[in-house]
């Protein structure tokens, strides 16, 4: 059962490894539209190529009903990590500053628009506790490419088939060791069952042809037992 468990957990593990962001090329633009989803993901988590020091028009999107923002932190080439508390990441926007924030209070569409940097990559993330961490940042760059080593991971959007393998697996063994313990319990009883004769019940009539059977009378009290 071990094993097998450790097996679902390397299946469960694998399924949630970094995926790269869908990377829009917008070749000097000065719009970005961006949706945010239930699944805390940003669509598309990336932008190539902005246009630099324009005025950069947002369109955000809130494809749920879930409160999120859309915030770029004003601070060049850098990577925030997931570990990063909310509370730690409002602390890096307070000190840093933010290129925009546009917050989405539920289903719609929310515009927005900021001055662009020169040529640099920033993240932008959303703010709401627990958001982030899930998987709801991504990157966008200005004047360049963003670099291919810049993954974002790919959202929890359910307990997957590896948890439903190892649930499967358990009940399964359940089910086994129920029935092999009934198997033995029922073949150890009839070897230790006594026959009817010694419990007080009269002896089955023999067979047509068998010879009649005795049955051996109880041993006098204070006898020693037979061997």
């Amino acid at each position: 059962m071990a094993a097998l468990l450790l097996v679902g957990v390397y299946v469960a593990d694998l399924s949630q490894a970094p995926s790269h962001p869908d990377i829009v090329d917008a070749a000097g633009s000065s719009s970005v539209a961006v949706t945010g989803t239930s699944s805390f993901q940003f669509i598309p988590s990336g932008f190539n190529d902005l246009a630099t020091h324009s005025t950069i028009q947002v369109t955000f999107t809130d494809a749920g009903s879930l409160v999120h923002t859309f915030s770029i932190l004003d601070r060049e080439g850098v990577v925030i990590p997931t570990s990063t508390t909310s509370s730690a990441l409002n602390a890096l926007f307070s000190q840093y500053g933010a290129l925009t924030v546009i917050n989405a209070s539920g289903a719609g569409n929310y515009n927005g628009n900021f001055t662009s940097p020169g040529v640099g990559w920033y993240e932008f993330v959303c703010q709401i506790p627990g958001h982030f961490q899930s998987g709801m940042y991504g990157f966008i760059a200005f004047g360049e490419a963003l670099p291919s080593n810049l993954t974002v991971t790919a959202p929890n959007e359910g307990p997957g088939a590896a948890v439903f393998i190892i649930i499967g697996t358990i009940v399964a063994l359940t089910v086994v060791a129920v029935v092999l313990g009934f198997v033995i319990g029922r073949r150890r009883g009839d070897s230790d069952e006594m026959p009817p004769e010694r419990l007080g019940y009269p002896e089955p009539p023999a067979a047509p042809g068998e010879p009649p059977r005795t049955v051996e009378p109880p041993p006098p009290p204070g006898a020693p037992p037979l061997a």
